[in-house]
């Protein structure tokens, strides 16, 4: 939806076409009341650029600016042409203030094709391509009225130049739309190009006949000029405003945009180059020192490139590490009980497979304790939840802090179930082991009002050994633990019970001591 700026001055830009052709039309010598209205259309088309890009992310308005700027040159150029002309012809082919306006016009232009993402973000090389539109501006002003020539001689550069110029802008829009970053930039570029393919065979066409013919001002062909610039106001008045940033998809031809890419920022240097060369006839040592000026210029845009490409480097590198290490901590909680700090289900159930393996390949023995908080409701119930939470921590901390080597691990199970994995064990070890931890809680003195045993929280454990073997599944270790445990608690609780899986030994029963 536009909004009432937007129609209004959509509306002035028409009623200033339909303005021009009337006074083409009535008046006896319109000439100069048709440059002025000349002179208005790119100043209403800048006027709805920056109408524009004051709508846009802060990122996409530099160009605007640019393009409003060179626009906004070429139409001061046909006004101030109005006060100091007295040539009546359609095209001005000689050398004066107007065309000095009209070359310059080219370079902002320049600046909006060969500013790309990854440089109109960078102060420096915003001041490197200002410093050679500034000695762009110098050169043509040598070009224009310090270079010895007739006014036919005058007409015929002046007619190559506008040729030459216009014909790089054109060709220099269309490799810059191949390099689009984001959907606005793509939208801009297009407007460009379109506008400079519509404006190309009206230059050549008029200053050709200007030349030729000796065309003159005041005719309706004047309406030629308003029509680029009534183009490119009502297109960029018209194009949606949504998803002005969004990145452009990879695609097959994203290389050669690249590359194309890489090369749009020399756009401007070629222009100041061919400046420089044009007048190397007449003024050598002014163009070797533009030349070397330019050279320099240039180098120091590639090492700011450079340097801004390593410093993205450096700090994609950084983020990339400290990615990583924050991967390996997330990796690391993703294994480990948020509540106890002990290893979760999910690690115990890779280092049972991976010990399982290694235990068949050796031929080794493996034990498994299984062991269950005695009357956790209960605690739960009298004491809370809080105090429930409490004594799983203080349970799981005693159980890994008394093991004895660094390949033991202990997990928590679930709710107030814990396992304990032993490599190379045997039943005669496990057994120490689990008396051992068996009074480790029992030392505790964690309070249970609902425990028979002295009103201390106290912990069953089921004790299961194996030899592994490549018949035996790993569950057959896990459910021979678990029924141990189930003996443990149905026989009294506070307890011991083993089972040998691969043996299948009678079960054995260790009293509380």
């Amino acid at each position: 939806m536009k909004s009432v700026g937007q129609k209004t001055l959509l509306a002035i830009m028409l009623a200033v076409m339909v303005l021009h052709a009337a006074v083409l039309s009535l008046l006896h010598q319109p000439a100069i009341a048709s440059r002025f209205f000349t002179a208005a259309m790119p100043m209403l088309t800048a006027a709805c650029f920056v109408c524009r890009s004051r709508r846009l992310p802060e990122r996409e308005r530099l160009s605007w600016w640019w393009l409003s700027a060179a626009i906004a040159l070429w139409g001061s150029a046909q006004a101030l042409e109005a006060f100091i002309s007295h040539s009546t012809s359609a095209s001005n082919l000689s050398a004066d203030p107007a065309d000095f306006l009209y070359l310059t016009a080219a370079f902002p232009l320049l600046m909006a094709i060969s500013n790309t993402a990854e440089t109109e973000s960078i102060r420096g090389i915003f001041a490197v391509n200002l410093s050679q539109v500034l000695l762009a501006a110098g050169l043509t002003y040598v070009r224009l009225f310090h270079m010895s020539m007739s006014a036919d001689e005058a007409a015929t550069v002046m007619l190559k130049i506008y040729a030459a110029e216009c014909a790089l802008l054109a060709i220099a829009a269309c490799m810059r739309l191949a390099t689009w970053a984001t959907l606005e930039e793509r939208r801009r570029m297009r407007l460009m190009c379109l506008t400079l393919w519509i404006y190309l065979p009206i230059e050549l066409s008029l200053d050709y006949a200007t030349k030729r013919w000796n065309l003159q001002k005041g005719t309706l062909l004047d309406l030629l000029w308003g029509l680029p610039f009534l183009f490119a106001g009502w297109r960029a008045l018209q194009m949606p405003m949504e998803d002005a940033a969004q990145p452009r998809t990879k695609s097959r031809g994203q290389k050669m945009g690249l590359l194309l890419q890489s090369l749009c920022p020399m756009l401007i240097t070629v222009g100041v180059f061919a400046l420089a060369a044009s007048i190397w006839s007449q003024h050598f040592f002014l163009a070797l020192g533009a030349m070397f000026l330019l050279l320099l210029i240039q180098g120091l845009h590639s090492g700011m490139v450079q340097l801004n490409y390593l410093e993205g480097r450096i700090l994609l590198l950084d983020r990339e590490q400290e990615l990583k290490v924050a991967n390996a901590e997330l990796e690391q909680l993703s294994l480990l009980d948020p509540l106890t700090g002990v290893a979760n289900r999910r690690q115990f159930t890779t280092a049972l497979e991976a010990e399982w393996k290694r235990a068949l390949r050796r031929q080794e023995s493996m034990a498994l304790l299984m062991v269950d908080v005695d009357f956790f409701k209960s605690v739960n119930d009298l004491h809370g939840h809080t105090y429930g939470d409490t004594c799983l921590v203080t349970i799981a901390h005693v159980l890994r802090d008394d093991l004895r080597r660094a390949n033991d691990l202990v997990a928590r199970y679930g709710g107030e179930e814990f396992v304990l994995l032993l490599p190379e064990t045997d039943m005669a070890g496990a057994m120490i082991v689990a008396e051992r931890l068996r009074q480790a809680v029992d030392a505790a003195q964690m309070e249970n009002k609902a425990s028979p045993f002295d009103q201390k929280v106290t912990v069953s454990i089921g004790v299961s050994t194996i030899q592994p073997w490549p018949t035996i599944n790993v569950t057959a270790l896990i459910n021979s633990a678990d029924q141990a445990l189930y003996e443990a608690k149905q026989t009294g609780r506070n307890r011991i019970c083993a089972q040998e899986c691969q043996l299948s030994l009678p079960k054995t029963e260790i009293p509380a001591m």
